[in-house]
């Protein structure tokens, strides 16, 4: 994590508001899906030379389709809104949530957004031990694909559809192998609730989140092997809003069907993975909120931070603000 300039992130999050005209109700009343005849559904773009990408493939196939930067640099919240809205339709809860803990990862907090790269970062903010389709990070590459894994995953799919349960199966398959090879296994209440939103998100965003764990299994297969959206194969964008609710509660679903006992203390709810993501954006947004009242006693894009918060929802600032209060340094949460 990366806080020692933690201040000067101001000047471009100020800089973004100030673009968006302070009109953050039009912003986030406007993001929707891209239509269906959008070029970039099948205008699909690997990597090349000097393009960076993340341990994460939906992000990944959304910057090689151009939803949100093609090279995968200076991601900034309000380009990230729109591009995972128009590309995924993913809610704005969830995409501030991830960006603020996307910012924490940042090698260049002067810019007021973060490379995709920055999120090959061990154990914070994304990637984890016994992911789906990457290695650990005690065997060296963390950030690419591992078609191993992938493929171990994948199989326990019997006929052409994905359900809950097989899910749930193939996620815990997956943490008993890491646990078995991984001398350095890290596994703790964040590592469980993120490993399974990870697979809520490709229910959810290869289908929708009422098809109750219901997806194709090649359109699974194209976005983690290939990091493509598979609108060839007959794909479309959700027309429901993935949001951390609709994820948080097929986590709930996901965990009640599978073999995997809860780590000791862990209460797992609907309520849990939007728990975990606070617990991780609150801290950049606390820390830029500190500074901007220690240094300067200007809270204008502490202020334009908080009501893009309360307009998505009024109870993730609620649960925020004591934590953008808290005296604590970052380092020590």
């Amino acid at each position: 994590m990366h806080f020692s300039s933690i201040g000067a992130l101001c000047i471009p999050l100020a800089a973004d508001a100030q673009l968006l005209g302070g009109s953050i109700g039009n912003l986030l009343n406007s993001l929707a899906p891209a239509p269906k005849d959008d070029l970039r559904f099948k205008n699909f773009h690997p990597p090349g030379s000097g393009d960076v990408r993340s341990p994460c493939p939906g992000l990944n196939a959304l910057a090689n389709h151009n939803f949100i930067p093609h090279d995968g640099k200076n991601n900034t919240i309000p380009v990230l809104l729109k591009g995972l809205a128009e590309g995924l339709n993913m809610g704005a809860d969830f995409t501030v949530a991830v960006g603020g803990a996307g910012l924490l990862s940042s090698n260049d907090p002067l810019s007021g957004g973060f490379d995709l790269n920055d999120l090959d970062e061990h154990s914070f903010p994304i990637e984890h031990d016994a992911s789906l389709s990457r290695q650990d990070f005690y065997f060296g590459d963390d950030h690419s694909f591992y078609a191993p894994n992938w493929n171990s995953v994948v199989s326990q799919f019997h006929g052409s559809k994905t359900d809950l349960k097989t899910a749930a199966k193939a996620k815990y398959s997956r943490v008993q192998d890491s646990e078995k090879r991984n001398p350095t296994f890290t596994y703790g209440i964040r590592e469980f609730i993120f490993s399974y939103g990870e697979t809520a998100i490709y229910l959810q965003t290869m289908n929708r989140p009422s098809a109750n764990g219901v997806a194709e299994v090649d359109y699974v297969d194209v976005l983690f092997r290939e990091e493509r959206l598979p609108y060839k194969e007959g794909w479309r964008v959700s027309p429901e809003p993935i949001t951390l609710a609709s994820l948080g509660e097929q986590v709930f679903e996901l965990y009640s069907v599978s073999p995997e006992p809860a780590p000791e203390g862990a209460q797992v709810t609907k309520d849990s993975l939007k728990d975990a993501i606070i617990a991780v954006s609150v801290l950049f947004y606390r820390s830029l909120w500190s500074w901007l009242n220690e240094t300067y006693a200007d809270t204008t894009t502490g202020d334009w931070i908080c009501e893009v918060l309360l307009r998505i929802d009024g109870r993730h600032l609620q649960r925020c603000w004591p934590l953008l209060n808290d005296t604590r340094s970052v380092d020590d949460m």
